[in-house]
This record gives C-alpha cells, structure tokens and sequence, in this order.
C-alpha cells in the first residue's frame, strides 16, 4: 500500500488506483461518438461544510446549448452546459436511489472562454485542446448544484457504482471518491486523534488525522493532481476572487470525511445508559466525548470549560510527536526594488523534509494557537524546530546575530554592505550547519566574471587578395556582457563605479572585483585600440582571448568579411569542397579533397597554410590540384616556385607529368641554370618552378627578384633553425601565397614550429623571443597542459594534419607491424665500447661548455658505430659479419625474407657503413643490392628507383637516411630496417613510410635492430616517448646528452650486463 498503506490502495481489483486518476476518457461503451449521458461532477471548498455536485452535458459545439447572455455585463452569464435543478434532482435520485437531504443553489465555476461561449469543462481535459485553452482568460459562470452534506456524500459515495448506467463520473467526482477511499484507510489504520478548537459557542472538540511524513507527502502529490473545475470553483461570486490552495482543499475533505466515518462508529453507543449525578470532570469528559463521537447526553447543552480544553491541550501537544515530518530552517533572501540599493530583506521559514512545498512562515509560527488542529504538526514543535535553526544560522553569521537575538524574530532588512557580507563569507558556513537558503533565481555562488562582446570589422572596404590577410587592418568595438545583456563601457563604468560589493546592472545583481575588471580592460586598450588592429589581433582573440581570468572575450563580426573569417577558424575546416578541376589527372581520395580545399580557403583569406599528413598520404596530388585550381581561377597568374630537397625533385617531376601535366614546369638547377635578367625573364613563360633549398639562398639575389604567385615549401623542416642563411633566404621571398608541406611541423623543438609558422604567417606567433619566453620553456621542460592547448587552438586553423592509422581518413592501407630486434654485442665491440665509455669518463669533466659538447657528441658518435661495426672505429677493412652482433642478426632475418620472394629496404644514419653493409649483403645473399647515398647524382638516383620499383626479382636497397629518408616512393618494399637508430622518431617514421604509404598492397614490417644493453636500447625507450610528445608539438633533439650532468650521462651509455654473445667464450 502507498503511504503506509492508508491513503490509497494501488492494486487493481481491491480499490481506487492511482491511474484511476488520470483523465477520464469520455465515450460511451458502445459508441464511438461523445456520449450523450451527462457527466457527474463534485465540488468542495473548506469555507462550506458540504458538497456540491452539478451535471453538464458533453459536447465539442458549444453552440447547441447556448442559452442567452444576462445583459447585465457585472453579472456572470449561465453555463450552458449544465443540467437545471430540475433535471440534476432527477438524474441523483435515479442513480443513487437516495432519500437523503439536500439544497439546492448556484456556485461560480471560472472557466476559459472562447469566442464569449465557455466550453464544455470535460472538453477541456482533452489532450488535443489542453494546451489551447491555457492562454485563455477565466471568466466566472453560474451552474446550478446541489449540497449535500459530508455525512449524506459518504452514503452517496458507499453507492456511487450502481448509477454508472446513467451517467458518467467526472474527474472531479472521480476524484472525491479517491478522497473519501483513503479517508476509509487511515481510520482502519488508526491514524487520527481528538483536538479541541474555541469556536463561537465556547470549546468543542473534533477529529484530526495524525499523519506520518509519507502520508504528508501523498497528500501533496494527490493534490497536485486536482482536476481544474475543483480548484476554479467558488461558492459565492466575488469581485476578486481567491481560490484556496489544491493542498487546502484536500486537508478539509480528509478532515470532514474522517469526522463522518468515526462518529458513525459509536452510532449505537449512549452516554446516558447510567442516570445519576454527575461531577464536573466527568461533565467535561461526557461533553468532549460526545463532541467526538456525536452521541447524546442529559446534560449536553453547554460546552466544557476552559480548564479543561487548557489541560487537553497540553496533553495533545505532546502526544505521537514522533509522527510528524521533520523541518528544516530556511532562510528567504529578497534583492531591493528596482533603482534601489537597499533594504535587502531577510525571512525566516520553516521548510518540510518531505514535502518541499509545505512552507510556514515564522510569523505563522509564532502566532498559531498551542493545539490549533489542522494537519499541521503542534506549534509547541514547529517553535522548537524554528529556534533551533535560528540559532545555527545567528552563530554562523555576525550579519544574523545582530537581527535574530530578539524574542520571536521573522527576519531581518539589511544594508548592502551587510548583505554582502552575508551572501558571501557567512553563507556557506550557514548552509554547512544544515540551514536552507533560499536566493533570487539570478544569484550564483561564484564571482561573476563579466565577458568582453567585442564587434570587429574592416576599416578599409574593398576586398585585398594575397598574403594581406594578416595584415587588414579592422576596426574593434566592445561591449560588457553580463550574461544575456550587454552594456556599453560608459554603462558599465557608471554602475559600479561606487565600487560597491554588489552592482545591478540589468535587473541582476552581480559582484566581482572591480579592481582586476579594471587591470583587464587597460591591458584589453593597450593591445586593441592603438589605431593598428589588424586579422591577427582579431585571431588570437577569437582563439585564445587575453588569457585574463577576471576578463572573457567572445568575438563579433560588424560584416561579411571578418564573419567569413570567424566562421573559417570556428567551424575547424568544415567548408564544402572546392571542385577538382577538370586538368587534374586523376582521382583525389575524400580527404585528399578536403586537403586541397583546405589549402585554398587558407590562401583566399590570406593565409599561409600547412599541410602535415603523414608520408604517404598524397601532400604532393592534394598541393597539384591545388594549382591547377588557382590557375583555372585565373589563368594569367603569376608564377609558382616550389622549394624542395634535391633528393625529391625528380619525385615532383615525375609526379607533375602524371597529375599535372598541363603545367609548364622548369627546374631550376645545374651548373648551367640562367641567373640575373635572363632568370626573371625566363619564369614568366613557366606556371611553376622548382629549385632546392640551397639553391633559394645561393641565388637569392634574382629569385627574391620576381613576386611568385605561391611559395610552395616541400619537406618544410628544412627551415626549422630561423638562424641560418638558408631559412632567412626562403623567409624573405615575395609571394602572394605560401604553403608549407611536411609529415612532421615539429621534428624536434618547439622553434621549428614557431619557424615554420613564422614563414606562412610572419608574426602570427610573435618574435622569437616572445613565443620563447611563453611557450617553450613552459611546454618542454614542464609540460603546460595550459599554454599547450593554447597553442595547439593558436595553431590548428592552419595546419591540416592526418594520420595513416586514422582509419576515417584511408581505410584501405595495409597494417604496419613493428618489432623490436634486440642484438648481442660480440666480444670485439663489447671490449671497444667499455674503452670509449671509460675514456668519457675520465676526460669529460677536464672541459667546459662547447668543448665538453663536443667532446659528449663524439663519443656517442663512435659508440653508435660500435655498435653497428667495430670495423666503422678501427679503420680495418675486415668487414665480416661475425664481428658485428647486429649484421650476423641482419642477415639471419635476410635469409628468411628473401627465400619468401620478399624486397627490402635497410636504413643506416652513416653512409659509409651503408656502402660496406651493401657490399656485405652482396657477397653473402647474391641478389641484387641497391645503395643510396647522398654521392649519388639525380639522374643514377631516379634510375636506381626504378630499377627496385620495377624489378621482379626480390632485391634490397641500402640507403642513407639523409639522402633517402624522404621523398622517395618504394612501395615494393615489404620489410623495413633501421640498423642503427635515429635520435629523432620522426626521422625513422619518415623513413619507413618510403614504402608504407599509398599504393602500398601488402602488410609491411618494421624492425628495428637495437644492441642490448648499450646507449641504443636507451635511445629506442626515448624515442617511444618522444612519439607520444609529439603528439603534444614537442619532442628534443641530438644535443639533449650534452645537457645531462656527468653522472646521468654515464648512467645512459654505460653497458648493462650481458651484453655479449656466449658463443664467443666457448
């Protein structure tokens, strides 16, 4: 049973549900049309004893039962729905087949009206019309009822089933039935007790229930659920009415019900079955009794005295305490009138723990009589409950104390510096002691922090193309936010100017620290409002703020040109695809096609932009059709020059006659390239042009000459050090667009970003010396996760970066599985690497600064050969196998790969150890072996490609890392090795993607051959590190050693134990 099982018996079958009290449908049971049986409806109201029940008929066209209007305006009309006396009379004796006692009147039902004709009430529980007539106004109507007492209802009620052939239940009929049930239920379960009121005629004494706090709560719930004729209903008209509370209505039904139901229980008892005399106490007892039960006495006529009712009430107030609800005390807070700063005005209530909207006043609380009946607790407790909160909330607030150590207190009116003091310092502790406070809907516990609105747009009106971007200059306007409004800064300044604690501006009152808003908007003028504002202001703004914590920015467009750009940056590239043009040959992959759009709305707005996918996933296609399409833009634009490493020219020629062929292309190199006048008359008849990097700074005399319409960057970490004459050289090149390509932007510090952004958008990332002192030292050496974010945000809108792994950009590229080879030293290299470590140690600590660099960087030097060769330290030219532990593994797994018909690649930083590996793998497997050194011209460079891409037979192709570690395409390769290990992750990874790239069929194979126990293994644990860094912008570079102190150098390249093979000692 619901509510200690009293108040309402849920299951079906054993009484009224709780569905029972959703709308009821009205149909007829064997008609699908509204029902032409009237439909029954209940009212009560706590200022008349009795019930009153009318009857309407059901119908969705009020104008069939239009009766006509009074014309008297302050007069209510008739409800025309309703049956007359007569009729109603008829339709309740029929159906209950009762003889019972009633009168017969009009009450005032309030009702929405439409079109000056109300509806039907049942009408209006239709979900289809709920909504709709919730706007409308109540306007008051007559329906003729008929009252029945509370004691004839209950009888009507026992019977209530036998008319359901006549007419149908409302759900206000429906509804008292409910009442009536759980009025039953809490008199069997014995939840009532005697009370005694003063009325008129002297003290009488009655029933009240004696709920427990579950039950508190089901009354709250039931009422919450009245039917809306119940609550809009009135026995008399009134000027202005006032309808009792949902909750009011249902304690004076369960009261006069249970009155009913007790006293017919001693229907058969007399009081007077012994006739003789009686005393006084026992007078007051037979009276109180009878008062109780309804029975008669001789001796009944006058009431009891006032003895007795005070002595009767003081032993109520203290009987079954235990069954009312526990309060809490609350605190209500009301902020002063609007144009007012003051009183702030401070209420004390008492606030149930189970029903959280039985709120009493203190005053109420002060005032109620010892027993006062009614469903609330005894005031004796309430006062209690009350004084106990007060004094928690006085000894936690020197604001309260002041106002709440009078007797009988109900709040307090403060001033706006007490107020302050109370809404901050004093209410956390207040509510820690369990005391509720109540604020206005505005307030939040935390400081506000007002937020910058700030408008930008362009001072100059027509559209700039090229690298101008950066540079428009934009006129800034601000607002104060606070939060839906905003305010201009002679507004906002004006409010709180006072420097008050609290400040209202826009009907909320807010508080911060007027000081730091201040220090704020100085740093916001001396940075935006110098006359010079220009799209980089704009976009750091718009991306990071002003990296203030008292201060918010958010940034607004004042036209289409900076809203463009905001756009651009916010939605993170999602534009729509720019169409290939139809001169490129071939088909561009979804997200190639987001690379090449991504490219052109950079360089539209002014741009630099960065295209960093991983090798192999097409930068130079994506960069082509990229060409193509700003040629088919404009056909009469300026030349293209694209700079790139000698290694990979033949590359971009190769790849521009398969994609590009329409574009005229001169490679500008050799030793008889044109130079001066003849150099710039030349281009002009070219769409593009290639040179290296050494070349741009040999003959930058005649190529800083000509206004390129795009400087194209390839392999862009040839720029990474700001400092040397080649990155100076590239850097003051004119060009209308710049774009730099690369599978890693940082390779090893966080400067070769800032270089390489430096290039594509020159002062976007400030000087050298600015990005130095906030970002490196913060980011490398101690992990800001802050100024990261900020950096990567700074960062992001022009650097386009996927990942081959990422299987939403290529789905179809094999798996790259990489292994790990750890090798035994021989005894040679053992014994040669302890004598290099040894010397370190001795010598090391004997010099200072470059000296000391140099001398760390050699010895590692010679310990990595070591333990590729000792041949490589001892100048012998007894290249065997046996003598290094690394080649004897190298070649076990060689044998393996080539009886599977399977090619190679083998990747070594030292070219010389690569020319006498070759010659080693030559001699001991007889198949072709390709070498790749930086010696090799261009020409024998392509040929040699070829013959590996091409060939059918399985080969391996030995390379150095410098001359082959990017650039090439060798997807014949299944095997990767990297026989002596790179300090730099992303050097190797570039490496390994000559062959694991696109186009690539088959799984490829990494492995990576590491001497166990030396400096090796070292390097290969800090380069999974650094994979991980990068990730963040950082990783370190070769000189990170040079740094270490004495003691963390030789713990790194110290040998571990067992580090030599045992074959050795046998």
């Amino acid at each position: 049973m619901r509510a200690g099982g009293y108040l309402a018996i849920p299951t079906e079958g054993q009484g009224v549900s709780y569905k029972s009290l959703s709308p009821v449908q009205y149909k007829h049971k064997e008609e699908s049309s509204i029902s032409s049986l009237p439909v029954l409806h209940a009212l009560t109201n706590p200022a008349v004893r009795e019930v009153a029940l009318f009857a309407e008929y059901i119908t969705d066209n009020p104008e069939a039962f239009r009766k006509k209007p009074k014309n008297d305006p302050d007069k209510p009309g008739e409800y025309p729905h309703a049956l007359d006396h007569l009729s109603l009379e008829t339709l309740i004796r029929e159906s209950f087949d009762t003889t019972e006692e009633y009168k017969k009147t009009r009450w005032i039902l309030y009702l929405p009206v439409s079109d000056k004709v109300p509806p039907s009430s049942v009408f209006l529980t239709s979900g289809k019309n709920s909504k709709k007539v919730e706007k409308l106004p109540l306007v008051p109507v007559y329906v003729p009822v008929i009252l029945f007492s509370y004691d004839s209802f209950f009888d009507l009620w026992k019977n209530h089933q036998s008319g359901q052939d006549r007419f149908i239940a409302g759900d206000s009929f429906h509804y008292l039935t409910v009442l009536t049930e759980s009025a039953v239920n809490l008199v069997k379960g014995g939840k009532f007790k005697p009370t005694s009121d003063r009325t008129f005629y002297g003290y009488h004494a009655s029933w009240i229930p004696a709920l427990s706090p579950e039950d508190f709560a089901w009354v709250t719930e039931i009422s919450g659920r009245m039917p809306k004729v119940c609550r809009y209903s009135l026995p008399r008209l009134s000027k202005e009415p006032s309808f009792p509370k949902p909750g009011e209505r249902v304690q004076n039904v369960l009261l006069e019900m249970m009155q009913v139901i007790i006293r017919r229980a001693f229907t058969n008892f007399s009081l007077d079955e012994e006739q003789e005399p009686r005393y006084q106490s026992e007078l007051n007892c037979l009276r109180f009794i009878s008062d109780l039960t309804g029975c008669t006495y001789s001796g009944q006529e006058t009431g009891y005295d006032r003895n007795f009712s005070r002595e009767l009430r003081e032993w109520l107030t203290y009987a079954r305490v235990d069954r009312f609800p526990e309060f809490q005390c609350c605190i209500l807070v009301r902020d002063p009138p609007e144009g007012e700063t003051e009183p702030w005005e401070v209420s004390l209530f008492l606030i149930s723990e189970v029903d959280s909207s039985l709120i009493i006043p203190a005053e109420t609380i002060w005032n109620l009589p010892n027993e006062h009946g009614g469903l609330l607790p005894p005031a004796a407790y309430l006062r209690n409950m009350l004084i106990a909160g007060i004094g928690k909330a006085a000894a936690s607030s020197s604001v309260l104390w002041k106002y709440l150590s009078i007797e009988k207190p109900t709040g307090a009116k403060l001033t706006l510096t007490e107020a302050a003091e109370f809404l901050g310092s004093d209410l956390e502790k207040i509510r820690r002691k369990g005391v509720i406070v109540l604020l206005p809907a505005w307030w939040t516990d935390k400081t506000y922090t007002p937020r910058l609105e700030l408008h930008a747009g362009r001072k100059n009106p027509g559209y700039q193309t090229g690298m101008l971007g950066f540079h428009e200059l934009l006129s800034f306007d601000y607002r104060i936010a606070i939060g839906e409004e905003s305010y201009s800064s002679e507004e906002f300044w004006e409010a709180v100017k006072l420097k008050a604690p609290f400040v209202r501006i826009g009907g909320r009152w807010i508080t911060f620290d007027t000081d730091a808003i201040q220090r704020a908007l100085d740093y916001f003028h001396k940075r935006t409002t110098k006359g010079a504002n220009s799209t980089e202001d704009l976009l750091r703004l718009s991306l990071i703020g002003i990296q203030d914590p008292d201060l918010s920015v958010s940034v607004h467009a004042k036209d289409d040109w900076v809203a463009d750009l905001l756009n651009f940056i916010r939605n993170d590239r999602k534009e729509h695809s720019c169409i290939v043009p139809d001169t490129f040959h071939g088909i561009l992959r979804p997200y190639q096609e987001e690379g090449f759009s991504f490219l052109f709305n950079c360089n539209r707005r002014g741009f630099g932009a960065c295209l960093a996918d991983d090798m192999g996933l097409g930068k130079t296609p994506q960069t082509l059709a990229w060409l193509l399409y700003l040629r088919e833009l404009d056909p009469g634009m300026n030349t293209a020059l694209l700079v790139c490493p000698m290694s990979v020219v033949g590359n971009w020629e190769r790849e521009i006659n398969r994609f590009a062929p329409s574009l005229k292309t001169w490679v500008h190199h050799g030793t008889d390239r044109c130079k001066g006048d003849e150099f710039v008359r030349l281009i002009n008849s070219y769409d593009l042009v290639l040179t290296t990097y050494h070349l741009a700074a040999r003959d930058l005399d005649h190529v800083s000459q000509v206004t390129w319409s795009a400087i194209i960057l390839d392999e862009a970490q040839n720029i990474k050090n700001p400092h040397t004459n080649q990155t100076k050289a590239v850097k003051s090149l004119s060009g209308e667009r710049r774009v730099a390509l690369t599978g890693t932007p940082v390779e090893n510090r966080l400067l070769e970003l800032w270089s390489i952004m430096d290039f594509l958008n020159p002062g976007y990332l400030g000087t050298e010396h600015a990005f130095t002192s906030r970002y490196i030292r913060a980011i490398e050496q101690e992990k800001d996760p802050e100024l990261t974010k900020e950096l990567r945000s700074l960062i992001s809108p022009f650097i386009l970066r996927r990942m081959k792994t990422d299987k939403n950009v290529i789905s179809d590229l094999p798996e790259k599985m990489e292994s790990r080879e750890y090798c035994t030293l021989t005894k040679e290299q053992a014994t040669l690497y302890q004598a290099v470590v040894v010397e370190l140690a001795e010598n090391v600590d004997k010099v200072e600064g470059i000296a000391r660099r140099g001398a760390i960087l050699a010895a590692i030097t010679r310990l990595k050969q070591i333990c590729n060769h000792p041949g490589l330290v001892t100048g012998d030219n007894k290249k065997k196998s046996d003598r290094s532990g690394k080649v004897r593994r190298l070649f076990e797994m060689l044998d393996e790969i080539l009886a599977e018909g399977d090619s190679t690649l083998i990747f070594s930083q030292y070219a010389t150890f690569a020319q006498e590996l070759a010659e080693m793998i030559k001699k001991h497997t007889g198949v072709p072996v390709l070498l790749l050194t930086g010696s090799v011209t261009r020409k024998n460079r392509e040929q040699l490609i070829d013959e590996f891409q091409n060939t059918d037979e399985p080969s391996v192709f030995v390379i150095s890392l410098k001359a082959g570690g990017t650039g090439l395409n060798l997807t014949r390769a299944t095997h990767v090795f990297h026989i002596d290990r790179w300090w730099n992750p992303a050097v190797e990874d570039q490496a390994t993607d000559r062959t694991y790239r696109i186009g690539q069929k088959r799984k490829v194979q990494v492995h990576l051959m590491i001497a166990a126990g030396t400096l090796e293994e070292r390097i290969d644990v800090m380069n999974q590190e650094k994979r991980t860094l990068a990730r963040e912008v950082l990783a370190h570079g070769d000189e990170y050693l040079t740094n270490l102190s004495t003691q963390e150098l030789l713990e790194i390249v110290s040998l571990r134990d067992s580090v030599f093979s045992d074959e050795e000692d046998k």
